[in-house]
C-alpha cells in the first residue's frame, strides 16, 4: 500500500524543494512542462516509502516542509492549518490519513510535484475511507502532479472548497495534473464563494460514488479540462440552490466531456444567471448538455423591467447544446424551460440548440395573448420570453421538441417577431409558439396558434 499523506488546518504546500510564496490571484505555472505525454507515460523516479515514518497530531505554528524522506506523514485527526500558516509538501512525498483524519485548511497547502515525482495522499488502512482536505475563507490551495485517493467519508466531498460566499468568486483551488479518485461521495465539491483558479488544467476524478464534481454556478466556468468518467454519475453537478450561487459574473460553461446537470434532487433547482446592476453573460460552448432535474428550470429574472443576465447558447449544426430532462425515462414536462423575463440584453442569443421534455408549470403568466389551447393564462413553454419585446429573433436553428406546454410563449406588447422561420417545432402539446399581444387593439380570439 502505498503511503498516505496528510493535510491539517495549516497551510500545505507540496511544491518541488524550492517554492516560491504566491497569491490567489497569481497561481505558479506547472513546475515542468509534461513534454505533450499523459502522466500514466512519465515513470515515476520516487523511492520507496520505507520506515514508520511522521504522525502529525497537531496544526502547525510555524511553516512546516513535509519531505519526501520523512514519508508516509500521518494524520489520525483533522489537521487544522490556520491562516498565516503553510505546509509544503516535497515532490515524492507520501500522505496517509486513517477514517477520522482529514484537513482544515485557512491558511496555504501547497503540494507541487513533477511529471515523475508525484505526490500520494492515500488510505492508511485500505478499507477505510478519510475525510476531506476543506477549505475556508482566505484559504489558498495549490496542487500539481498529486494523487488523491480515498477520501469523502461523511462529507460533501474529498477536496470541498469553501470561501467567501457574500464576495465575487475567489480561485482558491489550483490544479495541475491532478488525480482525485474513489472519493465516497464527490469527488471535488466547490461552494460558497470557492473556486478554481486561473491556469488550472487536467483535472481528472474518477471512482467517486456520486458525481466527479459539485460546483455552485457562479464557479462553473472556472473548471479547468480534465477527465470526469468512471464515477457513480458521470455529470458535473450544479445544485441550483438560488442565491448566492447564482451566476453573478461573466462565465462561460465549457464541454468538459460530460453533461451538466441542473439541480441534486427533484425540487424546483433554479439556475440563475443575473445579479442587479452587472448584468453577468452566461455563455454556453458548444457541444454541451445540460440535464435538468424534475421541476429545475433556466431563469433570467428582471428588476425594473430589465433583464438582470444575459445568455449566449452558442451551439453549431455539428455540435448544438443540448437542455434536456435529467429522468432516466424523460417526459413532456419534465422541467420548466428556459424562462427569460424583462427587456432581454442584446447579447441574448441561442442559436444551434435543443431543448426538449421542458413545459412544466413556469409560474409566470397573464403575458402575450392567451393560447387557445391553455386551460388557464399560464405561460409554460420550453422558452419562456416574459417582458419587453425583443430586438429580433434571437433564437435560430433550434430544435424544439416534447413541451408539456407551448414551444415559445412571446410574452410581450408590440410586433409579431416570428420564431418559426429557421426553428423546428415537434410534439408540442400546445402553439409553437404563442400570440404577442397587440400595442393597440385586444388580443385577437382565438389567437393564432401555429402546430
Amino acid at each position: 500500500m502505498r503511503s498516505f499523506l496528510f493535510f491539517a488546518p495549516l497551510a500545505l504546500v507540496l511544491a518541488p524543494l524550492a517554492c516560491e510564496d504566491s497569491t490567489a490571484d497569481t497561481p505558479p505555472p506547472s513546475p515542468i512542462p509534461d513534454g505533450g505525454g499523459t502522466d500514466a507515460e512519465v515513470p515515476s523516479t520516487c523511492p520507496p516509502v520505507t520506515g514508520s515514518g511522521t504522525k502529525h497530531e497537531a496544526g502547525p505554528t510555524a511553516d512546516e516542509t513535509w519531505t519526501a524522506a520523512a514519508s508516509p506523514h500521518l494524520i489520525e485527526t483533522t489537521l487544522s492549518i490556520a491562516a498565516g500558516r503553510t505546509i509544503t509538501i516535497e515532490p515524492c512525498a507520501v500522505v496517509r490519513l486513517s477514517g477520522a483524519g482529514g484537513m482544515i485548511v485557512e491558511g496555504k497547502l501547497v503540494a507541487l510535484g513533477t511529471a515523475d515525482k508525484r505526490i500520494v495522499v492515500e488510505r492508511a488502512e485500505a478499507s477505510a475511507s478519510w475525510r476531506s482536505i476543506e477549505t475556508r475563507q482566505g484559504a489558498e490551495v495549490r496542487l500539481a502532479y498529486v494523487d488523491i485517493d480515498g477520501g469523502g467519508k461523511d462529507v460533501p466531498g474529498a477536496l470541498d472548497v469553501r470561501g467567501d460566499q457574500e464576495t465575487a468568486t475567489q480561485p482558491i483551488l489550483f490544479v495541475d495534473h491532478v488525480t482525485v479518485k474513489g472519493s465516497a461521495s464527490v469527488g471535488v465539491n466547490l461552494r460558497e464563494g470557492g473556486g478554481f483558479a486561473s491556469g488550472s488544467n487536467a483535472l481528472t476524478v474518477t471512482g467517486s460514488s456520486t458525481f466527479p464534481v459539485s460546483i455552485w454556478g457562479r464557479a462553473a466556468g472556472t473548471l479547468p479540462t480534465g477527465t470526469f468518467t468512471g464515477n457513480g454519475t458521470d455529470e458535473i453537478l450544479l445544485p441550483a440552490v438560488g442565491g448566492r450561487d447564482d451566476v453573478r459574473e461573466d462565465a462561460t460553461f465549457a464541454n468538459r466531456g460530460v453533461p451538466y446537470r441542473v439541480g441534486a434532487t427533484s425540487g424546483n433547482g433554479v439556475l440563475r444567471a443575473g445579479a442587479s446592476g452587472s448584468v453577468p453573460l452566461l455563455t454556453i460552448e458548444a457541444g454541451v448538455t445540460m440535464r435538468f432535474a424534475k421541476g429545475a428550470r433556466f431563469l433570467i429574472a428582471a428588476t425594473n423591467g430589465v433583464a438582470e443576465g444575459a445568455l449566449s447558447v452558442a451551439g453549431t449544426a455539428a455540435s448544438p447544446v443540448v437542455f434536456t430532462s435529467a429522468e432516466a425515462t424523460p417526459a413532456a414536462g419534465d422541467w420548466v424551460g428556459l424562462v427569460l423575463e424583462g427587456a432581454a440584453d442584446a447579447r441574448t442569443k441561442i442559436t444551434h440548440a435543443k431543448i426538449s421534455y421542458a413545459g412544466a408549470s413556469s409560474q409566470v403568466s397573464s403575458f402575450g395573448c392567451p393560447s387557445p389551447n391553455a386551460a388557464s393564462f399560464a405561460n409554460d413553454a420550453a422558452i419562456v420570453i416574459a417582458g419587453a419585446q425583443p430586438p429580433s429573433a434571437f433564437v435560430t436553428n433550434t430544435g424544439i421538441a416534447d413541451s408539456a406546454g407551448e414551444g415559445i410563449v412571446r410574452g410581450w406588447t408590440g410586433d409579431e417577431i416570428d420564431f418559426l422561420a429557421t426553428n423546428t417545432f415537434s410534439n408540442i402539446a400546445r402553439c409553437n409558439q404563442t400570440f404577442p399581444k397587440p400595442t393597440a387593439g385586444v388580443c385577437p380570439d382565438p389567437a393564432p396558434c401555429p402546430k
